[in-house]
């Protein structure tokens, strides 16, 4: 199993923490689209790292376009010589509409077809081939010389590797369809994980080979109970920010919790959200985070939940987490995985 992080910092200190993720053994760095940009600190990591894989966990697809997205995705796979992975998520409506802007229609079809034209523009690109993609979503049908980079760009390892992040069974069998790989959402169980996601997985990939999972699995650190408490508390706070929205009642049934998703709901609506927190039971917590005591015995367990399920590992920490200590887990990890 390859174990990842994932960092989120200014940018004046990506260079600094990529190349100490590396030092420390990580085997890919992640991104993901919160208050800042997913791509930039990548362009930084890729000039100060020699072997991370380095992806965005996600970037907003339907926040862009698939020129964008085929552009954005090409320089960086030239720049960091082919350790680039284009993650991509759809986000949730109200999000697409009222803070992007952007239009809202049947997600898991707009995703195939976006990845379809984003995968149509490398064609055209490395073949100097006609552009010609017509799809329910998207057209892209125009392509001049003066806008086609240099297909020796990417030459030895060719444009990225598109990752999916979903959680319902229609985004997922689309992933298995056309992706290169699977992003698992933090709030997933490893009960969901099996007996939800790998199976829709499976269907989508009929006749070729299941995609690739990563899965960032929330974990509870700290170097006393005090900063274990703390942990937990933030875990709580983000299990129930997760489970307030609906489309994720599936994975909160997965473990008999989904009766608690409309009333995580409404306090969201009402803005309280302390009550929020406060309404995640320990049971819940327990049955998505995995509390780190000992590095040995956090990743023994962290591999009895996810080992048989994912390719690649990251961890979810809605906290200040202590960099060495996840460096620590991370070690353990592929010590016991051999």
């Amino acid at each position: 199993m390859l174990v990842d992080t994932t960092l989120t910092c200014p940018l004046g200190e990506m260079p600094a923490r990529a190349a100490a993720a590396e030092e420390s053994g990580y085997d890919g760095v992640w991104t993901f689209e919160g208050a800042h940009d997913p791509f930039l600190p990548l362009l930084l990591a890729a000039e100060h790292t020699e072997t991370l894989t380095l992806g965005t966990s996600i970037a907003v697809a339907f926040g862009r376009n698939p020129l964008l997205l085929a552009t954005m995705g090409w320089d960086l796979q030239a720049y960091s010589r082919g350790r680039f992975v284009l993650g991509l998520g759809t986000q949730i409506r109200p999000h697409i509409e009222r803070r992007y802007s952007m239009p809202w229609s049947h997600p898991a079809d707009r995703m195939r077809d976006l990845v379809t034209a984003a995968r149509a523009i490398w064609d055209s690109w490395l073949t100097g081939g006609r552009l010609d993609h017509r799809g329910e979503f998207y057209t892209q049908t125009l392509m001049p010389p003066l806008f086609r980079p240099e297909a020796g760009d990417v030459d030895g390892f060719g444009p990225p590797p598109v990752w999916l992040a979903g959680v319902g069974p229609r985004m997922t069998r689309v992933a298995g369809e056309v992706a290169d790989g699977f992003l698992s959402h933090p709030l997933a169980t490893p009960e969901f994980l099996r007996n939800t996601t790998l199976v829709a997985l499976d269907d989508g990939a009929a006749g070729r080979s299941r995609p690739a999972v990563h899965h960032s699995a929330m974990v509870i650190v700290g170097r006393d109970n005090t900063e274990r408490s703390a942990a937990r508390a933030a875990v709580r706070a983000q299990i129930g920010f997760y489970g307030s929205t609906p489309a994720y009642r599936r994975v909160l049934d997965s473990v008999g919790f989904g009766d608690l998703q409309p009333r995580l709901r409404e306090l969201t609506r009402d803005g309280d959200w302390q009550s929020i927190a406060r309404l995640v039971p320990d049971d819940l917590v327990d049955a998505v985070a995995v509390t780190v005591d000992d590095p040995a015995d956090g990743a023994a367990e962290v591999l009895r939940r996810y080992g048989s399920s994912v390719d690649r590992l990251g961890f979810n920490t809605p906290y200040r987490a202590d960099p060495e200590l996840l460096a620590d887990l991370a070690r353990e990890i592929r010590r016991v995985d051999g």
